[in-house]
């Protein structure tokens, strides 16, 4: 099965939650992308982890950010909560993008041709003051460093990341699900990779219960105004795709069921099975989408 740009169709986007180790079921439905050779995609947008796989996708880099998340989120020096409770950060991404870049033990592939300008990607971060997203445009010069920007959890990784005179943190802070961007710049046609039940309403339970605690706690009071504008745009997102303009078309593609795989801490066992249901749902997806064409041929 191969698949090719039309260029008479709409502008067509594809945009990738974040969700952390989550992102692993997102991995596995871009690499059925990749072995079907299914890259029509005008623009590309992904937030945290979704900017993650999204990257690899662009470079061509089959089962990389799959490796990635296995090998390298799981290892201690990445995740350790606690380093919480000593002023330290509980991620380290110093150590993740070191390992990454250019001389380190999962190098990112990073030919220029793959990864270009013209791919456009872009990234989401959060402007660290006023909270506003941030969309970068990335390419193989730049993609490190929009990437750490993209996935700085607040609070979890302390300092976030100083690019042009701003601090940046994790994207879904601002625009959790960035699909009225996509439309503000001509797409038509979004599909919108999930890493949770397509019914989820962006409501922490946990956090909805502690937010009588959290609003007198020290330090708590920035972390709920976070929690709350996460909340508000990613409410605004459900409403944009539940009821889009008419001229837009948003498929969905979510996970059947809540993943097995958490934010952070998961086994590998947890982490390969999330990957095949991505697999899964990326064929499910492919062969609706060549009947369909097959259909309007």
């Amino acid at each position: 099965m191969s698949f090719t740009d039309d260029k008479q169709v709409p502008s067509f986007a594809i945009v990738a939650e974040g969700g952390g180790q989550k992102g692993i079921f997102t991995a596995g439905v871009l690499d059925c992308f990749l072995e079907h050779q299914f890259w029509p995609f005008h623009l590309k947008v992904g937030v945290s982890a979704g900017a993650q796989n999204l990257t690899a996708y662009c470079a061509r880099a089959r089962q990389y950010a799959k490796t990635a998340i296995q090998q390298l989120t799981t290892s201690q020096a990445f995740f350790r909560p606690s380093r919480f409770f000593t002023g330290g950060n509980v991620i380290d991404l110093d150590w993740y993008f070191q390992q990454v870049e250019r001389q380190g033990t999962l190098r990112f592939p990073t030919d220029p041709n793959a990864l270009d300008k013209a791919s456009n990607l872009y990234v989401v971060a959060a402007d660290a003051d006023t909270l506003e997203p941030v969309y970068l445009h990335t390419w193989h010069e730049n993609m490190h460093e929009n990437l750490k920007a993209s996935s700085a959890i607040p609070f979890l990784y302390r300092q976030g990341v100083k690019l042009d005179g701003r601090t940046l943190i994790d994207g879904g802070v601002a625009d959790p699900i960035p699909v009225r961007w996509a439309y503000q710049q001509g797409a038509r046609k979004i599909l919108v990779i999930r890493t949770v039940n397509a019914d989820y309403n962006g409501q922490s339970p946990m956090l909805e219960r502690l937010r009588p605690i959290l609003r007198r706690a020290k330090q708590s009071p920035r972390m709920m105004e976070m929690y709350v504008n996460y909340q508000r745009h990613y409410a605004d997102a459900l409403r944009f795709m539940q009821t889009p303009p008419r001229d837009l078309q948003v498929v969905q593609i979510a996970p059947p069921a809540n993943l097995r795989s958490m934010v952070l801490g998961s086994s590998n066992d947890v982490l390969k099975y999330d990957y095949l249901v991505g697999k899964r749902e990326g064929r499910r997806f492919l062969r609706q989408w060549l009947k369909r064409e097959r259909q309007q041929a």
